[in-house]
């Protein structure tokens, strides 16, 4: 099917209007084709920007159609669109369109212009007059003149034009060729006059061989089929097609590979992949683990099943992605085999992924260096979903780090050098290698404030080349020797870096750098109180021991929970914790003591009592600590999964369209007040915008009155794109939904804004949403229905962490939701 799309700019853009056309299978294929031929040229179209969304016409019937598949301005000063928004016509007194009589004379004031009404359909006449067309015109033609049918009918009927009546000859031996649209029947046309010149006699089976290859290969092989041809690689080769039609050629070849296949062959007998169509390429090197350059019958007849089968949506996928991938398509047999290894290793098989994150992840790796291509693999394979490899603002790479040496708990990459430095910026000594959990939280805290001095330490040795390769006690000791006031001097920092940031082996840091970095083996993890709580955050090290003459013993009863017996049993528990709470001096820790309960409280006794025993962090949160990091958590060992979800966002505005810039997602049970898995992230507001999204001017101000913390977290270094967040909150929800998306309870602030917010930027970025409209949920209706009965928690109960951080909001809404809920169920 022919697509012609009219791409109209913007008044205030001052630019040119364009249109494109091009041929596809689909509709389906025709978006996808022409975003990817827009951005291609450079043009983003939609609300704000330069040209409005595309919009497609009828097909003009005119000899000057511009080139296929490419942008083109020229069109629009020759012909205008009707007020129907379909049909073209040329500009009155323009004579340089291709349907105005060059032989009308100048000064008469009616010029004569062909319409759809004086020519005749092409498509209506016989093929040896179609054929005939084709060949005499270089341009696609729809509709012809009276004059030119004549003239065609003719040619057809004259038995000295061999050339046609061969191209005639082997028409009619080829079945698909009486399938094709008349544009391909034209490009048909085109490509045997460029392998079988048209002032030389060729042989009628050649012909044959050729029309049933191309017409049997996809659309996006023709070109390169075209060229095996002319180099003569394929020369005499004939495929089916041409084998049922008796076509003798010599060879008897299966339909579109180029490669001969006897029916005599065995399991012995090996074919050339490289002689293959591209999409048999790929799909030869994506189902074997090592490079492929022959397989056997067997193995080409289940890789053409494989291509065929449209319910295999992850093949289907990979094919749709390399194919509009240009660099890809270029690939010799070696670079595809690495090319559907790195896809394997990113997209799991047994998952289903969005073709637009296969497509955004092969053009990352098109365009990524073939150096950095196991780390952009590895990268997202963890969740990661980078635009690039990271480096340092030197320009070189920022080093693989020292896996030995460094925490399994954290990353090797630029986030955990942040966590090392805010680590060694604090004054107290401990274990460099079994970090106490209230130290590790207080560093988390410092990376995601940018507090000074880390916030410079940071900058000036993320500027230094390598700086992955120290092991964490060079990184330690060269901080905690540096002069206190340094960091406030970057010239003078940057040299002290330079002259002493020094080792020899990185994975065996020497007793003098241990004793620089006040590596203190005494002091560590176990040294403190663990808690159910902590517990279940995940940032006890796995390994660490546990005393248990003096600590309690934390023992699981089934169902992801902890008993706590032991702890209120342990004297020596409290004593303990008491001196943890000392030793970390203004490092801050979770409080559970009782006295958070509000004095005030008018939950009932019946409530209070069926939290007996309990904290109040248990009452109104959960047993899992908030965690402030940038990402999505899912402890599988310890964390239960739930049907509700509760949703933050933060915004630049109240309406459907504003643009969002951060979303908090935590899945929790109302009756309990226990909380799941987390999620949060940082949006360019940027990329927010681009999608559609229009900011409002009293929110900017809000903004602008905010406390600073409450705005750096809208101007991260590490946001990321809407359309990256948005998949990354649908794989979020389906991992951790205990039934499914489909079953997710979605609750959010008022019926206007989170919940609405969100599925307009689904619908802005073309990414479906993961739940259902009927499984909104709605915090304000419970809260009033909650002062009903005289509960009244919302701001009884203490708020922990950055008021307007998207995911420390989520964590406060979760607590008084379940305790309105709790107290509405309670009889």
């Amino acid at each position: 099917m022919e697509f012609f799309h009219l791409i109209k700019a913007t008044q205030k853009s001052g630019k040119e209007d364009a249109v494109i056309w091009f041929t596809a299978k689909s509709e389906a294929r025709a978006n996808l084709q022409l975003d990817v031929e827009l951005e291609d040229a450079g043009i983003e179209t939609g609300r704000g920007k330069d040209y409005s969304k595309p919009v497609r016409t009828d097909f003009p019937v005119y000899n000057d159609l511009p080139e296929e598949s490419t942008v083109d301005y020229t069109w629009c000063k020759r012909y205008e669109l009707q007020d129907d928004g379909r049909t073209w016509l040329p500009k009155a007194g323009d004579e340089s369109t291709g349907a105005v009589d060059n032989n009308t004379a100048a000064p008469e004031a009616t010029t004569t212009v062909e319409t759809t009404v004086e020519s005749v359909p092409l498509e209506n006449r016989t093929p040896a007059v179609r054929f005939a067309v084709h060949l005499t015109s270089d341009k696609y033609q729809s509709h012809i003149t009276k004059e030119q049918q004549l003239a065609a009918s003719e040619m057809s009927l004259d038995e000295g034009n061999t050339y046609l009546q061969n191209l005639l000859l082997a028409k009619s031996d080829i079945p698909e060729v009486a399938e094709l649209s008349l544009n391909a029947e034209w490009k048909l046309i085109q490509a045997i006059k460029q392998v079988f010149a048209p002032d030389e006699v060729h042989e009628t089976e050649n012909i044959a061989a050729f029309m049933a290859d191309w017409a049997r290969a996809d659309a996006g092989d023709r070109n390169q089929l075209v060229e095996e041809w002319r180099s003569g690689k394929l020369a005499l080769l004939k495929s089916e097609s041409t084998s049922d039609a008796d076509v003798t050629t010599g060879h008897d070849l299966k339909p579109d590979n180029g490669i001969q296949i006897d029916e005599n062959d065995d399991e012995t007998t090996r074919y050339p992949v490289v002689r293959m169509p591209f999409r048999k390429q790929l799909l030869a090197q994506f189902t074997s683990d090592e490079l492929r350059h022959h397989i056997t019958r067997d193995e080409y007849e289940g890789i053409s099943a494989l291509e065929m089968d449209t319910d295999n949506s992850y093949a289907q996928n990979l094919l749709l992605a390399a194919e509009y991938c240009e660099q890809v398509k270029g690939y010799d047999t070696k670079d595809l085999w690495r090319y559907t290894d790195a896809i394997r290793k990113v997209f799991s098989q047994e998952k289903r992924h969005e073709l637009a994150l296969v497509l955004r992840f092969t053009r990352i790796w098109a365009a990524t260096d073939y150096i950095d291509r196991g780390l952009l693999v590895k990268e997202w394979a963890k969740g990661n979903r980078i635009a690039e490899i990271q480096r340092t603002e030197s320009g070189t790479n920022a080093g693989g780090g020292n896996k030995t040496d460094r925490n399994p708990d954290l990353k090797h990459d630029l986030d955990t050098l942040d966590l090392e430095i805010a680590l060694a910026t604090l004054p107290m000594d401990f274990n460099i290698y079994d970090i106490p959990g209230g130290v590790f939280r207080r560093a988390k805290e410092i990376v995601s404030k940018k507090e000074s001095p880390f916030k410079e330490w940071s900058k000036a040795l993320r500027a230094t080349p390598g700086v992955l390769d120290y092991s964490r006690a060079a990184i330690f000791a060269l901080i905690r020797s540096a002069h206190p006031e340094h960091y406030l001097y970057p010239a003078r920092l940057s040299g002290f870096i330079n002259a002493n940031l020094t080792e020899s082996d990185h994975s065996a840091p020497s007793d003098e750098t241990l004793a620089a970095a006040r590596h203190d083996p005494e002091v560590s993890w176990t040294n403190e109180v663990v808690t159910d709580s902590a517990f279940e955050t995940g940032d006890q090290n796995e390994g660490a021991q546990v005393d248990s003459g003096t600590q309690p013993v934390l023992e699981k009863v089934g169902n992801g929970l902890i008993s706590i017996e032991g702890l209120a049993t342990s004297n020596a528990v409290i004593d303990q914790q008491n001196t943890a709470a000392e030793y970390v001096d203004n490092v801050q820790m979770e409080e559970t003591c009782n006295d958070e309960i509000p004095s005030n409280s008018e939950l009932s006794e019946a409530s209070k009592e069926s939290f007996s025993g309990t904290s109040t962090t248990e009452i109104y949160s959960s047993t899992t600590a908030i965690n402030n990091d940038s990402g999505h958590h899912n402890h599988t060992e310890t964390q239960l999964l739930y049907t509700h979800l509760m949703v933050d966002i933060e915004a630049f505005g109240k309406k459907a369209d504003s643009p969002i810039v951060s979303i908090g997602a935590v899945f929790f049970d109302p009756s309990t007040g226990n909380t799941g898995s987390e999620f949060y992230k940082v949006i360019s507001l940027e990329s927010a915008m681009a999608s559609g999204g229009v900011p409002d001017a009293s929110t900017i101000i809000f903004w602008l009155k905010a406390s600073p913390e409450a705005r750096s977290e809208l101007v991260m270094d590490d946001a990321i794109p809407l359309d990256d967040a948005l998949l990354q909150l649908n794989e979020f929800i389906g991992e951790n939904a205990v039934n499914g998306p489909d079953s997710v309870q979605v609750w959010g602030n008022g019926a206007t804004y989170d919940n609405v917010l969100l599925e307009a930027s689904y619908d802005r970025t073309g990414i479906p949403c993961p739940w259902k409209f009927w499984n909104n949920r709605d915090v304000r209706t419970i809260v009033e229905l909650g002062k009903a009965v005289g509960c009244k928690p919302r701001y009884e109960i203490p708020f922990d962490g950055e008021p307007h951080k998207a995911i420390s909001d989520a964590l406060h809404q979760v607590k008084y939701v379940s305790a309105i809920w709790q107290r509405l169920t309670e009889h």
